[in-house]
């Protein structure tokens, strides 16, 4: 079993991050970052942005407590038009126990554009979710 976390380098995507790290460390067991890759076309791209996902996560980590005491790997997924199906796939794939998702306030405009998305991955998701918010 391992903690799972989407990746967002963002503010948002740090502090899930460091939430992530503090439950793999309380489960005793792996992190594994999951990202959706973008889709291109160009045969070099998805080891490129695999890479580019692993060193934003090696930098983020820096800053984490205790983050040199859990191991991490990246999962990455196939693009598909309905993101939540990515996910769910991602999650059962590499046996997360638990997803850690970052957060921000958003607009109702915001909440009713991303409302839906968050609404589906909560009700089909067959693992626990923990919603971080940055302290930004």
């Amino acid at each position: 079993m391992t903690v799972g976390v989407l990746h967002n380098n963002s503010p948002e995507g740090r502090a899930a991050l460091a939430a992530a790290v503090r439950e793999a460390r309380i489960r005793e067991t792996d992190l594994v970052v999951l990202h959706a890759l973008s889709g291109s076309a160009e045969p070099s791209a998805e080891a490129a942005e695999t890479q580019a996902v692993s060193t934003a996560v090696e930098t983020a980590l820096t800053d984490i407590d205790h983050a040199d005491a859990v191991s991490w790997t990246v999962a990455v997924g196939r693009p598909d038009p309905d993101a939540v199906n990515t996910l769910l796939t991602l999650v059962e794939e590499q046996k997360s126990e638990i997803l850690v998702v970052g957060s921000r306030h958003r607009s109702a405009v915001g909440k009713f554009l991303m409302g839906q998305t968050i609404q589906r991955l909560l009700l089909e998701i067959p693992v626990p979710v923990l919603l971080v918010k940055s302290g930004a």
